[in-house]
């Protein structure tokens, strides 16, 4: 590396002196005089003759600081060939004033007239690089020297600090080629800026479904965007000592549990294009505040996998950026962001391409990781399409996003009523009925749902719809025909028309397994269509037209490109089609695809008895001949009951004992999450009582319950809430989260025997709660990296403290830890902690690190810890203080520049150490213990450890 620096500060010192001699040399007729001989003509003094000097040697660090970038990449052998090559083309070429103004003063055609020169022209690259750079800085510093008349050198050299500052400005502005930015970086910030603006304008609606095109108002996503609640599992932290958190964790904002890389899943309409939209906006306008406030500076790209259903994905950065900017964007730019850790990427809808793409999905999102690892990244994606673990290898987080909270819904219906312009007394309408109707309120838990009951409690004065399927009809109505019957607007197709037409388009977007139609095979698909239609008379064009213009439900969202509104309708509109054209066959076949589970629940909804029954009579037949797809199609089978008006007696019993017999109860966690999609109906299966249930299984019935998130779901806890069993009650305590706090505690919690008697809760928003639980004897507080306090004072209403571990930010006052005696604190990731001899004296565990270097660990003195864990100490301190900690068995070090100051430690046992830099253990040779090693650190030294020293690998 230094021979590197030395090799380009050579070529920068002599691009200096190379200009510098030409500079002189204008005002001489001795052009073949050395630099020396030029400036002892016009300098008489020495001292005059050192400011010559120093300027030269100024603007070759200059030059010199441009360079080091572009050539670093490139091998030491490379550089030094390279460098020897261009200095001798300097050396011989002529740059008087005839010869740049024969090559137009242009830096590339001066390097070009430099190559024709050289005995051959394939130098390579780093030459290339190094020659084109060379002659750039070449002729800015020529040019912008100033003139001066003989004998007045001495004059122009008194202003040497001016002129140094002059070209340290123009050469800063000089474009580096490079590998990333082969023609310079020079329109890079004039093209963000204008793409950022871009985003921001571009993205920045929100469309109130349940209201046509045109009558929709803009919203803006920035103003109306709902937060909403993710639960998950935790596979990658920031700065973590030692193993990952894998807790689970649950009721927590999705933009605080958002990592370096996300995936995020949801159900339909759940609001997870909304999400990434909403990231991309704030992004474009540096708008992040709290866990997010790091991500301002991203320059987010949007990547819709719709857009891909059936072309290749994207294999060049560039293509990220589309629409009207992409022929203006510098060449190299995304590549250049993405290289630099400047970029977002959201991409969005895994399981709108087909199944059979996914997987090359994936290798698509690991390549890009490999190439850009810098990249924050967020991806979206049904459950069904992908289980929380699809991404975990590429050390994706996984989060869920949860149904809107009650408070949730009254803050969504509170901005759409607004959006919408609509009169107070509707939303009161609409509030009376969510809390007089359990239907009506779970229905509401999705934002998609309560969007589409609000516009219909706009339009009615009726009673709502019952279910999920008399709500997509009634929305599906109100879009294609009322809105504009009200307002007398001509209809050329009355609504069974035009949903014959949307019915078949969203059945062939279906079967393709897609999302999208060019909008010319929209119109062939209607064209034909309209052949057996014999009362529709309107040419194919206008019928298209009118669709999009007027429904509200298909849309062009790209030029050329025709989708609908919302999955979900075309999933409703595919499964009517489905059952009118008797497809049974077709959905059977399918049935065991992610894709098309809701597609033949649907078609559940709308068929006869005997269709119905013949379905899911087929379904559960092909489920016994394969037990690898058994499970799924079996769930498949109990999902359907949510929408079946009327089936044989003989296949809802079927249906009934398969549920009983090999669905319920759970035998384990990992059946949960897919039994959830049974739905509320999946409670009359759970058992009263958890009486005879093995653990594992009273525990998963805990959780499947809780899943479900309704207040028939709450009772049910409140029933398993008197088994005494770990497993049971900290389910119960999880659950906590997904639910009303106070009236959880009061119902379920209240006479809880808890964990031992111990309340194990991951946010701060449930410790005002506690005091409601009447056997609790004392608190566990897990705070996830998703969970940040803002300060430690809500210990000041905890009882009896036992365990706490929070992830911290910012400087940190340890004084309420004063008041408290937990035999286990772990604190990690503050900026800085404050009071720390305010910490209990006696604990079993302690887990202490800052981002600023310790300067002083006095606070440990006269301590007792078992385990002890720290980040590293400022250099040239001393950890002498640890050697005064009694009992201490177990000595942790995160990120220790240097382990040598490690003091003898009288009964230390185990070491364990954990860097993101090249850990050297050499200092620790022959010290006998046992040292705990992470498989993904580099290690310096371990062959010569000795035997005294045991290891032992994790991660």
């Amino acid at each position: 590396m230094h021979f590197e620096i030395a090799a380009v500060s050579e070529l920068g010192q002599s691009v200096a002196m190379r200009a510098a001699t030409e500079w002189l040399a204008r005002h001489t007729d001795e052009r073949t005089l050395s630099l020396a001989d030029l400036a002892a003509l016009e300098l008489a003094k020495p001292t005059q003759r050192a400011k010559l000097d120093t300027l030269i040697q100024h603007i070759g660090h200059q030059v010199t600081e441009q360079l080091e970038p572009v050539l670093e990449r490139f091998t030491e052998d490379e550089i030094a060939a390279s460098v020897h090559a261009v200095e001798a083309a300097l050396s011989s070429v002529d740059l008087s004033d005839e010869a740049l103004l024969a090559d137009d003063a242009d830096p590339e055609v001066l390097a070009q007239r430099i190559r024709r020169s050289l005995p051959r022209t394939d130098l390579g690259r780093c030459c290339d690089i190094a020659l084109d750079q060379s002659c750039r800085y070449l002729v800015q510093i020529i040019r912008h020297l100033p003139s001066f008349q003989p004998r007045a050198l001495a004059e122009v050299l008194s202003r040497a600090t001016a002129q140094a500052a002059l070209l340290e400005d123009v050469l800063a502005r000089l474009p580096r080629t490079s590998l990333y930015a082969p023609q310079g970086t020079g329109n890079d910030d004039e093209f963000r800026d204008e793409y950022l603006r871009y985003i921001a304008a571009h993205l920045d609606r929100l469309e109130l479904l349940g209201l046509s095109m045109k009558d929709r108002p803009r919203l803006a996503l920035s103003v109306a965007y709902l937060s909403l609640t993710v639960s998950g599992r935790e596979r990658r932290q920031r700065e973590w000592f030692g193993e990952p958190d894998h807790q689970p964790h649950s009721g927590i904002r999705v933009e605080s549990a958002l990592v370096e890389r996300t995936f995020v899943r949801g159900e339909a309409g759940s609001g997870k294009t909304t999400l990434l939209d909403w990231l991309a906006v704030t992004a474009a306008r540096g708008g992040f505040t709290g866990n997010l406030q790091s991500w301002n500076g991203l320059i987010p790209f949007p990547i819709r996998l719709r857009a891909y259903a059936d072309s290749p994905l994207p294999t060049k950065p560039e293509e990220f950026v589309t629409g009207w900017l992409a022929g203006i964007m510098p060449t190299g730019w995304v590549h250049r962001v993405l290289q630099a850790g400047k970029g977002l990427l959201l991409v969005d809808g895994v399981d709108e391409v087909p199944p059979s793409k996914r997987q090359n999905v994936r290798e698509w999102l690991r390549e890009l990781v490999h190439v850009f690892p810098a990249a924050q990244v967020v991806v979206t994606a049904r459950p069904a399409a992908a289980d929380e673990k699809w991404l975990a290898e590429l050390d994706f987080s996984s989060v869920e996003l949860e149904h809107m909270s009650p408070g949730d819904v009254r803050v969504f219906l509170q901005r759409w009523h607004e959006a919408a312009d609509a009169p107070e007394e509707a939303q009161r309408r609409l509030v009376t009925q969510l809390d007089s109707r359990e239907h009506l309120r779970s229905l509401a838990s999705s934002p998609l749902l309560c969007a589409m009951l609000c516009a219909l409690n706009l339009r009615r004065v009726s009673e709502l719809p019952q279910s999920r399927m008399e709500l997509y009809a009634a929305a599906l109505t109100m879009l294609l025909d009322l809105r504009d019957a009200e307002r007398g607007i001509a209809r050329i197709l009355n609504t069974s028309d035009k949903i014959v037409l949307l019915r078949d388009l969203a059945w062939r977007l279906t079967l393709g397994g897609r999302t999208q139609l060019p909008t010319t095979k929209v119109h062939e698909h209607v064209a034909r269509k309209i052949r057996s239609m014999p009362n529709v008379d309107e040419e194919p064009g206008g019928v298209v037209t009118h669709l999009l213009e007027r429904s509200g439900v298909i849309r062009e969202p790209v030029p050329g490109q025709v989708d609908f509104v919302h999955r979900t309708f075309q999933e409703y509109l595919a499964g009517e089609e489905a059952m009118q054209d008797g497809q049974i066959e077709t959905l059977v076949a399918h049935a065991h695809q992610d894709s098309w589970t809701q597609t033949i629940v649907l078609a559940c909804g709308h068929g006869q008895r005997a269709q119905v029954s013949e379905l899911l009579t087929e379904v559960l037949d092909r489920a016994d001949r394969e037990p690898r797809r058994a499970r799924r199609l079996r769930l498949l089978a109990a999902a359907c009951l949510e929408t079946v008006r009327d089936v044989d007696a003989e296949v809802h019993d079927r249906i009934d004992a398969i549920i009983r017999d090999k669905l319920v109860p759970p035998r384990g966690k990992k059946e949960t999450a897919s039994l959830a999609t049974i739905g509320h109906r999946l409670l009359r299966y759970l058992p009263k009582t958890l009486d005879g249930l093995s653990d594992a299984a009273a525990g998963a019935t805990v959780r499947s319950a809780a899943l479900v998130g309704s207040p028939e779901a709450m009772t049910l806890l409140a029933g398993y809430a008197g088994d005494p069993r770990l497993n049971v009650q900290e389910e119960l305590l999880d659950a906590w989260l997904r639910f009303d706090p106070l009236r959880y505690a009061e119902d379920v919690l209240a006479d809880a025997p808890l964990a031992d008697g111990y309340a194990r809760i991951k946010a701060t928003r449930l410790i005002p709660y506690l005091s409601l639980l009447r056997r609790l004897v004392g608190t566990d507080i897990f705070l996830s990296s998703s969970n940040i306090p803002s300060d430690l004072r809500f210990l000041s209403e905890v009882k009896e403290l036992r365990y706490l571990s929070a992830n911290l930010r910012g400087e940190v006052d340890l004084s309420p830890l004063a008041s408290t005696e937990p035999r286990f604190v772990v604190l990690v990731n503050a900026r800085r902690f404050t009071n720390t001899d305010q910490l209990p004296h006696d604990l079993y565990s302690l887990i202490l690190t800052q981002r600023e270097p310790w300067d002083d660990l006095g606070f440990l003195r006269g301590r007792s810890f078992q385990n002890l864990t720290l980040s590293r100490i400022a250099p040239g301190r001393v950890a002498d203080a640890i050697g005064d900690v009694t009992r201490l068995h177990k000595l942790g070090c995160f990120d220790w520049d240097d382990l040598s100051v490690i003091p003898e430690i009288p009964g230390l046992r185990e070491l364990e150490l954990m860097s993101n830099r090249p850990i050297d253990v050499r200092p620790l040779r022959g010290t006998p213990l046992l040292l705990w090693l992470n498989r993904r650190n580099t290690h310096i030294g371990l062959q010569e450890l000795g035997p005294d020293v045991k290891v032992e690998w994790y991660g």
